[in-house]
């Protein structure tokens, strides 16, 4: 009996420790990239890294940007292997 509540705690403090290390890669990370908007609803940076547009109103705007080089802030997370920025504002770049 004190074998499994042992395991139990231990498990416990696992899970614990798991959701602490973790917590800063699932909420996002605030950052800006420059790249050109292609006709996938992406932002293509000049170093060949992809960034899904998220579904905002800004992302909204720059989608409809294709072939333009946008300066974009936002949120990005990875989701399902892919990187997906939620753009809070932006600007076009000449």
């Amino acid at each position: 009996m004190r074998t499994e509540k042992r395991k139990l705690v231990i498990g416990i403090l696992t899970l614990a420790l798991l959701a602490f290390v973790c917590s800063p890669a699932l909420s996002g990370t605030t950052m800006t990239i420059t790249g050109t908007v292609n006709d996938e609803s992406q932002i293509v940076t000049e170093e060949g890294k992809v960034y899904d547009i998220g579904d905002t109103e800004q992302g909204g705007e720059v989608v409809e940007m294709v072939d333009k080089k946008v300066k974009a802030t936002g949120t990005v997370e990875e989701s399902e292997g892919k990187m997906i920025i939620s753009i809070t504002e932006y600007e076009v770049v000449e």
